[in-house]
C-alpha cells in the first residue's frame, strides 16, 4: 500500500511484513501507543492500528509481491503505487492492494481530522496468498469486477470498496482481541488467524468470485456498488427494490441482475445478510433482543429469531449470553423483508 509523498524524500520506508520485527522503529511517537502488529502463523500479518494520535503519518511502503485486505474504520488515507494514481480513502471503506512484482509506494495515514484512527491490515506474501486461493495476478483481475484500479504500469492493482458489515465486524474483533493478550499464546494466535481467514474470505466472497458471469456494463457498476452501500448504511430502512433503483438511478431489471453478476445474490438476499449481520454487531454489544429486532427491519420477532437462526446456527439470545455466530452461506431465494 502506498501514498502521496514523493520518491526520494526523508519519510521512512516500512514494509508492512517486518514492522512485527522491527518493532515501532520508525513509527512517529504520537502513533506508537495506537499500532500494534501480529503474526500468529508464517506467511500472514495482521497490522492493527487504533488510538488518537492527533497528527497525520506518512512513510514510503516497500516489499515483495504481496496481497493485503485494509479495513479502514474510522480517519482518512491517501495512498498510491510509485508513479500511480492517488487514492482518497474515507472511513467505512475497504482496500485490496496486491502485487505480483516487488512493489513501492507512499501512504499517509490521517488520525487528525476526524480525531480517532481505526484501520485493520491483512497481509499475506503473494506466494501464501496464492497457495492459500489459488489466485495469482491475472485470475485476481478478472475476478475484481466491482474494483477499479489496474495500475497499468506495473503488475499490481489498487481498489477501494466500501466496507459490508461483515468486513467492519471483523476488523472490531481484530482490533479488540488482539490487544486483550500482553504476550503470544497459542489461542490468541489461533484466533487471530481464524478471524483474518474469515477477513479474507467474506472479502473474495464479495468481490472476488463468479467471474464466468456477464459482467454490468462500466456504467452501471458505479451505481451498484452505492446501491449496496445503501443498504449496508440504513439496513434498517423500508426498501424495495423499486425504491432502491429509484435511489442509484437503475432500472429495476438491470438493478437485480447487476446485484447478481457483481455480488452473487439478489438484492433481496444481499439486504438480508446486511441486515443479519448488523444484529450479530448489536446482540455482541448489549442490544436487546427485541431492539436489535427492530433497529434492523424486521417487525415481527419469531421471523427474525427464526432468520437469525438460519444464518448463524444459534438463537438471537445465544448470540446475547456470548455464543459465537457460525455465520452461513446466505440462502439467494430469500425475500425482500
Amino acid at each position: 500500500m502506498a501514498g502521496i509523498a514523493k520518491s526520494g524524500s526523508d519519510q521512512p520506508v516500512l514494509e508492512p511484513s517486518k514492522l512485527q520485527e522491527d518493532g515501532l522503529e520508525g513509527v512517529p511517537e504520537d502513533w506508537q501507543h495506537a499500532v500494534h502488529t501480529y503474526q500468529p502463523c508464517e506467511g500472514l500479518y495482521i497490522n492493527c492500528i487504533s488510538g488518537r494520535p492527533g497528527g497525520t503519518w506518512s512513510f514510503q511502503a516497500e516489499g515483495p509481491a504481496a496481497f493485503s485486505i485494509n479495513i479502514l474504520l474510522e480517519g482518512r488515507i491517501q495512498t498510491a503505487f510509485d508513479d500511480g494514481a492517488v487514492v482518497n480513502v474515507s472511513a467505512g471503506s475497504t482496500i485490496l492492494m496486491a502485487s505480483g512484482e516487488p512493489a513501492s509506494g507512499w501512504d499517509v495515514l490521517d488520525g487528525q481530522t476526524d480525531g480517532a484512527f481505526r484501520l485493520v491490515s491483512i497481509h499475506l506474501p503473494q506466494e501464501a496468498m496464492a497457495n492459500l486461493t489459488g489466485l495469482h495476478m491475472d485470475e485476481l483481475r478478472r475476478r475484481a469486477r466491482a474494483l477499479p484500479g489496474d495500475q497499468s504500469h506495473i503488475d499490481a492493482f489498487l481498489g477501494v470498496v466500501p466496507s459490508s458489515s461483515t468486513m467492519q465486524r471483523v476488523a472490531c474483533d481484530l482490533l479488540g482481541f488482539g490487544r486483550s493478550y500482553a504476550a503470544p499464546c497459542l489461542s490468541r494466535d489461533l484466533y487471530l488467524r481464524a478471524k483474518a481467514m474469515e477477513g479474507i474470505a467474506c472479502f473474495m466472497q464479495e468481490n472476488l468470485e463468479l467471474a464466468d458471469m456477464p459482467l454490468p456494463v462500466p456504467a452501471d457498476r458505479q451505481r451498484l456498488i452505492e446501491a449496496r452501500a445503501l443498504l449496508e448504511k440504513n439496513y434498517g430502512q423500508e426498501w424495495t427494490v423499486q425504491s432502491l433503483a429509484r435511489a442509484v438511478g437503475l432500472n429495476e431489471k438491470r438493478l437485480q441482475q447487476g446485484f447478481q453478476a457483481l455480488y452473487g445474490y439478489p438484492v433481496h438476499a444481499c439486504l438480508t445478510r446486511i441486515r443479519l449481520n448488523a444484529a450479530v454487531a448489536l446482540l455482541k454489544r448489549g442490544v436487546s433482543v427485541t431492539e436489535t429486532a427492530a433497529c434492523c427491519g424486521f417487525a415481527n420477532l419469531s421471523h427474525f429469531s427464526r432468520m437469525f437462526h438460519g444464518h448463524t446456527g444459534i438463537t438471537p439470545k445465544q448470540c446475547a449470553l456470548g455464543i459465537s455466530p457460525r455465520i452461513a452461506q446466505q440462502d439467494t431465494s430469500m425475500p425482500l423483508l
